[in-house]
C-alpha cells in the first residue's frame, strides 16, 4: 500500500487545491488539508527507516513549497494561476514522497543528493509565490508591514537551512541560516517601500535570495570556475537591472 502513497498524496493534493477554488469563501480550512497532509505522508514513508532529522531536512522545503502555494490561492483569480498552483502542488508532492519512498525503501536506487537538488529547483517558485503574495496582502488589505518583513525573514532562514550543501558542517549552516535571515529581511524591506507591482516583488525577491544561494555553492568542491561565477554574476546584475528599468512604477 505504500508503495501507491507518492501517487495518493499527489491525487489528494490536486483534489484539496482544486476544491478550494471551487469555494473560495472557505479558505483556507480546505486547502490546510493539503498542507497538512503531505508532513503525515512522509512520516508514513520514512516510519522507523529514515530518521526524523533527516526526513525534516529533506522535506521541509517542500512542506514550504505547499504552504506557499496554499497562501497563493489568497489573491489568485485567473483560471490560468489556478492551473499552475494545482498543477505544481501535485507534481512536486509526487517527485518528493517518490524520492523519499526510494531513500526509505531501496536506498540503493536512490540518485545522489536527490532530494537535496530538487529542494534547490523549488526554491525560486517558494520565494516567488510567498514574496510576491504577501507584498499583495500590503497593497489590498494594508496587513502590517512587520508580518511581510517576519514572513520573509522566516521563509529565507528555513531555505538557506535545508538547502544547505551536503558536505556543510553545522557550523557553516548556522552561518547561512543568518545569511538567509539577512536576506530575507533585506527583501522584506525591499517589499514594503519598493513601489513596483506584487509580480515584479515576487521576481526582485526571488533574484536576490537565488543569487547568495548560488554564490554559497562556490565555497564547497566541486567549484565552478570563474569564467562561469562572472558569466552568472553578469547575468543576474543585468536581469536585476532590467527589472528595475522595465517594471511600472506606481
Amino acid at each position: 500500500m505504500l508503495r501507491i502513497l507518492p501517487f495518493a498524496g499527489a491525487l489528494f493534493e490536486a483534489v484539496v487545491f482544486m476544491q478550494q477554488i471551487k469555494h473560495p469563501l472557505e479558505y483556507p480550512w480546505i486547502v490546510l488539508t493539503g498542507v497538512a497532509a503531505l508532513p503525515l505522508a512522509s512520516a508514513v514513508i520514512a516510519w522507523k527507516r529514515v530518521s526524523f532529522f533527516d526526513t525534516l531536512e529533506k522535506m521541509t522545503p517542500s512542506f514550504v513549497l505547499i504552504g506557499a502555494l496554499a497562501f497563493a490561492l489568497l489573491l489568485s483569480e485567473t483560471f490560468l494561476s489556478y492551473v499552475v498552483i494545482t498543477l505544481v502542488a501535485a507534481i512536486a508532492t509526487l517527485v518528493s514522497l517518490e524520492l523519499l519512498f526510494v531513500l526509505a525503501f531501496d536506498p540503493s536506487r536512490y540518485p545522489v543528493n536527490a532530494l537535496s537538488r530538487v529542494n534547490i529547483g523549488y526554491v525560486p517558485l517558494i520565494f516567488w509565490f510567498t514574496a510576491s503574495n504577501s507584498t499583495g496582502l500590503l497593497t489590498f488589505v494594508h496587513m502590517p508591514k512587520f508580518w511581510h518583513i517576519a514572513i520573509m525573514v522566516a521563509v529565507a532562514s528555513v531555505l538557506f537551512r535545508t538547502t544547505g550543501h551536503p558536505g556543510a558542517t553545522r557550523e557553516q549552516n548556522a552561518v547561512w541560516t543568518s545569511v538567509g535571515a539577512l536576506i530575507g529581511l533585506h527583501v522584506g524591506l525591499l517589499g514594503v517601500f519598493l513601489p513596483v507591482s506584487m509580480q515584479m516583488q515576487g521576481i526582485i525577491a526571488t533574484l536576490l535570495l537565488c543569487s547568495v544561494l548560488r554564490a554559497r555553492r562556490y565555497m564547497y568542491d566541486p567549484k565552478p570556475s570563474k569564467k562561469q561565477a562572472w558569466i552568472e554574476g553578469f547575468a543576474a546584475l543585468t536581469f536585476l537591472v532590467a527589472v528595475l528599468t522595465t517594471a511600472k512604477w506606481l
